[in-house]
């Protein structure tokens, strides 16, 4: 029987080469130390889908041994792949070895485990899965009280009647803090006239009227003001670019493609578009490491549940890391 210690010294030695070669042969890799008797498939070094955020869930959850996670990952990769995609039959195996886990009991323990004495080779826990990367700035000055948060379960797709919030808690909506289904940013209720902030520097890539839509709860056709910013870095991961979406503003001031800094005016808040009170809604959307590789709004708090995100599962999902710099996230008192 090979022991427990020998297995996780294992795991978190191929842990460090897992970005670097690949989900598939790493997860391989791991797997094969356990003795499974499942039929060898060969090992892949190019990852199904190019999505770091399931790629670090995958890793945190085999050097955990959490074999329930792991397989929800896997179901997940499974899921977003086109029916024809040659993939499915590869992921097979992978999804097969990691299920055989969930129902497998755990390796003996050597005499130094049953002793107390933890194994010298062991390292560290890993990290947690979603490292903060701060770079947005509070795109207002002062305080002011949150009306509406991201929504976990589908941002942009309403449909089931809840809001699932950056702490994994469901809220039926229309209750505070949840007054929109699918709702894909933050809403702060501030009075017309206050200053609007750009988030980071970056590109205005849209400054105008937004085509005309119907407003559900206006029962007629609107169209608000409404800036936008292109913003680009290098993290630790490459390039990142992500954007972010000003709305309801009274007044524009800033023009398309011009640059602009952290902190500058970029209009005044105010009342227009699919609004029923003067309120900023502010959302952020990836450019990049998203399923679908197009933006994708994410939760730039990130998310505070040990349990896995439903929109990081889900096809046209992306990973939601903490993007606020310290001490300039706005304040979500009241509703968590």
């Amino acid at each position: 029987m090979v022991s427990r210690a020998f297995v996780v010294a294992n795991l978190r030695h191929q842990a460090k080469k897992f970005l670097a070669i690949g989900w598939m042969g790493c997860l391989l890799g791991w797997l094969l130390y356990l003795g499974s008797p499942t039929p060898l498939v060969q090992a892949q070094t190019t990852p199904v889908i190019y999505s770091r955020g399931l790629q670090r869930q995958l890793n945190y959850a085999i050097a955990q041994q959490d074999w329930s996670r792991a397989l929800r990952v896997v179901e997940a990769l499974q899921e977003m792949q086109p029916p024809q995609s040659p993939y499915l039959q590869e992921l097979q195996p992978y999804h097969s070895l990691v299920e055989q886990l969930t129902r497998s009991p755990s390796p003996s323990p050597t005499p130094a485990e049953e002793a107390g004495s933890p194994p010298p080779s062991l390292s560290p826990s890993p990290p947690p899965p979603n490292p903060p990367l701060p770079i947005l700035e509070k795109p207002f000055a002062g305080d002011y009280p949150v009306t509406n948060l991201f929504d976990h379960d589908r941002p942009n797709q309403s449909g089931n009647g809840e809001l699932l919030t950056v702490k994994g808690e469901g809220l039926s909506v229309g209750q505070p803090c949840a007054l929109s289904d699918g709702h894909a940013g933050y809403d702060w209720q501030i009075p017309v006239g206050i200053p609007i902030l750009a988030a980071a520097a970056g590109r205005v890539t849209f400054a105008q009227t937004e085509p005309p839509h119907f407003c559900p709860a206006l029962g007629q056709e609107v169209a608000g003001l409404r800036v936008e910013i292109l913003h680009w870095f290098t993290g630790s991961e490459g390039e990142e670019r992500l954007s972010t979406l000003y709305a309801h503003l009274s007044q524009i001031q800033v023009r398309p493609d011009q640059r602009v800094v952290a902190g500058q005016i970029i209009g005044l808040a105010g009342n227009s578009g699919c609004s029923t009170g003067s309120h900023l809604h502010f959302e952020v959307r990836r450019w990049t490491h998203t399923h679908r590789q197009s933006p994708t709004p994410v939760d730039p708090y990130g998310w505070w549940s040990g349990d896995l995100d439903p929109w990081l599962l889900d096809p046209q999902g992306a990973e939601s890391l903490p993007l606020w710099k310290a001490g300039q996230a706005p304040s979500l008192s009241g509703c968590l």
